[in-house]
């Protein structure tokens, strides 16, 4: 184990490293978008000159709640297989050797990646980051960049591709604050079989922690990876039931016959009761079975996942109190977000019941509108080093894809979050910290420290100020545009 490994704490152990590997591509030299590769290959000032690029999301989620506020999640799925472990010469070497001999455009940026195996294969920049759990925003026409990567122009644009991947984790982590809102940690993730690649899961299942706190999933590789995080929360499927469908026997007797063996089995029981309809079959056995088991350590529920589940809920709280049961709970499924449990929740109290009662389940939102365009997540150049840093701003014809220049820090201050310059004198709470530096990963928080971060900082921030340097730099480049299409004018 590396010395990098032993202060990472969500990599200490072979397997959580091997996890951090598998999101390494084939070949992080190779890994990038070929306008990239070309544009440092056709100009040395753009290649080898300091540069710095800043990440910024443009657009706020459209969601109840969200108020232009996103959660900064991720962190670990970014850092960890580029900068974990070093470059070797074989795998620059093998890159360049295809790029400047078999592919069409021939460009590699020689100096550049020279750089990184002159300096033992990791890569000579600087990221600034705001930190796991951090609340920013995206409102009122401005927009707040969560990180500032610094270095070698052809190795800091090279790293494109993979740092806007963060828009998941970002999206994940806020949907998950958004649902904590309304159910507080009353919530279990069934969402295994949404994800289009199952190792993806995991690091969604850490944004989901950072966010909301969750910690319940059907996920059994997170669990396996991060026990100190996660809990596993089994439960009983249709299949189950169908299995014990067989001729001379009624669907209803194999239910009851399969809800018996699942209940002797298992300790906690969340039970389907639609197999034949929820109302006049499913509940009145699963209440059979509380009744029966009543005063031994057995938990058993219904886990309600298609038609009027609002009603089944209340209907499944009045047979249980008319037995004189009087706490009781029950998972509702069947494509919740916050809107459904919010209305499932205020139905339940209104009939004059404890919505705690409810545990919500729910996975497919999560990744629901969850796209790179969803957040305008970009990466844009800020300044680059001539004789002095020369900050850049990128203008558009189309009002809120321009981006913001220089070398970016954020400060907080009351409900302000501060988009200032490096060396500005601010009045405030420094917030975006060196995570990298020199290619080597500072950053070493774990998950507790980020979820708390999210409740602190939850509606914490209503406002976005550009600092004096910044509006200087904004204003200088702005006018300077001006001047030249009114030339063009004439």
């Amino acid at each position: 184990m590396s010395l990098e490994d032993k202060m990472l704490p969500l990599a200490k152990t072979k397997d959580q490293r091997e996890l951090w590997k598998k999101f390494q591509p084939v070949s992080r030299v190779a890994s990038t978008d070929t306008y990239k590769r070309t544009m440092s290959g056709s100009s040395t000032l753009f290649a080898n000159n300091f540069s710095c690029y800043n990440l910024a999301a443009r657009k706020g989620l459209k969601e109840e709640g969200a108020n232009g506020q996103l959660i900064m999640a991720g962190l670990e799925k970014t850092l960890y297989p580029w900068f974990m472990n070093s470059i070797k010469k074989s795998e620059v070497e093998k890159a360049r050797k295809f790029f400047t001999k078999k592919a069409s455009v021939k460009k590699f940026a020689e100096k550049a990646w020279q750089a990184v195996l002159d300096n033992d294969g990791y890569f000579p920049i600087d990221i600034y980051a705001l930190l796991g759990g951090q609340t920013f925003l995206v409102k009122d026409g401005k927009h707040v960049p969560l990180m500032s990567v610094e270095g070698t122009g052809a190795l800091v644009t090279h790293l494109e591709p993979h740092l806007e991947n963060l828009y998941t984790s970002i999206i994940q982590a806020t949907k998950a604050r958004l649902f904590h809102d309304v159910v507080g940690e009353q919530f279990a993730e069934f969402g295994l079989r949404a994800d289009q690649n199952i190792n993806n899961h995991v690091p969604l299942m850490v944004s989901l922690f950072i966010g909301g706190g969750f910690k319940l999933t059907s996920d059994d590789q997170a669990v396996f990876l991060f026990p100190e995080y996660f809990k596993d929360i089994g439960t009983v499927g249709h299949e189950f039931i169908m299995a014990y469908q067989k001729k001379g026997r009624t669907l209803e007797v194999a239910q009851i016959l399969a809800y018996e063996d699942f209940v002797q089995a298992n300790d906690r029981s969340a039970l389907l009761p639609d197999v034949v309809h929820t109302v006049a079959s499913g509940l009145p056995a699963i209440l059979k079975l509380v009744l029966k088991y009543k005063g031994t350590n057995k938990v058993i529920m219904p886990r309600f996942d298609s038609g009027d589940v609002p009603a089944q809920c209340i209907e499944w709280k009045k047979m249980t109190l008319l037995e004189g049961i009087k706490e009781t709970k029950m998972v509702v499924e069947d494509g919740y977000n916050p809107t459904k449990a919010k209305l499932t929740k205020e139905l339940y109290a209104k009939a004059g019941f404890n919505p705690e009662d409810i545990i919500v389940g729910a996975g497919g939102y999560f990744q629901e509108s969850c796209s790179r365009d969803a957040i305008s997540l970009a990466y844009k150049r800020s300044a680059t080093m001539h004789e002095e840093l020369e900050s850049s701003l990128k203008f558009s014809d189309s009002p809120g894809k321009e981006s913001i220049p220089g070398q970016v820090r954020i400060y907080g201050r009351g409900d302000t979050m501060i988009v200032a310059q490096a060396g500005e004198k601010i009045n405030g709470e420094f917030l975006m910290i060196k995570v990298v530096e020199n290619g080597r990963i500072l950053y070493n928080e774990d998950l507790h420290k980020q979820h708390q971060r999210a409740l602190e900082t939850w509606n914490k921030y209503t406002k976005i100020e550009y600092s004096p340097k910044t509006l200087e730099i904004i204003n200088a480049r702005t006018r300077e545009k001006e001047v030249l299409l009114k030339s063009l004018e004439e």
